[in-house]
């Protein structure tokens, strides 16, 4: 079923609220894990128009496992103080406001509603936050974005809504759903949080956890069964001094914009 059934019509809102206490998206993430579930993958690749050349050779003993399918990924090629996408999917950059406020498209948002303690939420403000949406013919595996340490870590259980533009402009889709959050202290960009927000079925993520630093583009995790979202918040600082590249710099606030993991995003502009 797609996602306008279960938000635009009274039916299909009753049946989203059934499976959520029911336990049915469990029994489905379960049955996708399973051997017969391989069966789906075939119409999977056709109906989303999925390249699977940079993955010939591999065989998937279940859905899941073709879901989270990995692939070699070339170290980025960007200077220091460039912004890098941390995945494929559609970015959209939204102010944060100095009242903690995101005005994203159909919500606003407060950085409380994100993050675990308004401790935490106040690096941000005034800053920015960037939104990637994954869509299901994207590659699932997210990446740290600048050479990074993690400071802190930590789950926040939620639901499990659909991530896709039709939930999101009609429930606080990022403040609802389950979701894990990183603080990272960059090499170039300062204090910044990265926040991976789970989706239908399962909002399941598989990190890698490396110690010390993490350089830029290392694999930092993947989602598991069902693509998703994610944030990247930014402080004031770095929104005062980054200059997207185009086309972002032309986009108007909340459009998305395709980008690919690793792309060049943005410069910072000397001090």
């Amino acid at each position: 079923m797609k996602a306008d059934f279960f938000y635009r019509s009274i039916p299909g809102r009753s049946l989203m609220k059934v499976c959520q206490k029911s336990g049915a998206f469990r029994v489905a993430a379960w049955a996708l894990r399973t051997p017969p579930s391989r069966r789906l993958i075939p119409r999977y690749i056709r109906r989303n128009g999925i390249d699977m050349t940079p993955f010939e050779g591999q065989r998937y003993r279940s859905y899941a496992e073709f879901f989270a399918r990995s692939k070699e990924v070339a170290a980025p090629e960007s200077a220091p103080e460039e912004l890098i996408s941390p995945c494929d999917g559609l970015l959209s950059v939204y102010p944060v406001t100095p009242e903690m406020e995101i005005p994203m498209k159909g919500s606003r948002y407060h950085l409380t509603d994100l993050l675990p303690s308004p401790e935490l939420a106040a690096n941000f403000c005034g800053g920015l936050c960037l939104v990637f949406r994954l869509e299901a013919s994207d590659y699932h595996h997210f990446c740290a974005f600048d050479d990074a340490r993690a400071l802190a870590r930590g789950f926040i259980p939620g639901q499990l809504h659909s991530v896709q533009p039709i939930a999101c402009d009609r429930v606080p889709v990022y403040r609802l759903n389950r979701r894990w959050w990183c603080l990272l202290e960059t090499r170039n960009f300062g204090l910044a949080a990265q926040i991976e927000v789970g989706a239908m079925l399962v909002g399941g993520v598989r990190f890698n956890r490396p110690e010390g630093w993490m350089r830029r583009g290392d694999e930092m995790g993947n989602f598991e069964l069902a693509g998703s979202t994610v944030l990247l918040l930014l402080g004031p600082e770095v929104r005062r001094r980054l200059a997207f590249l185009p086309p972002f710099a032309e986009a108007p606030e909340g459009r998305e914009v395709r980008v690919g993991m690793g792309q060049r995003l943005g410069k910072l502009r000397d001090e």
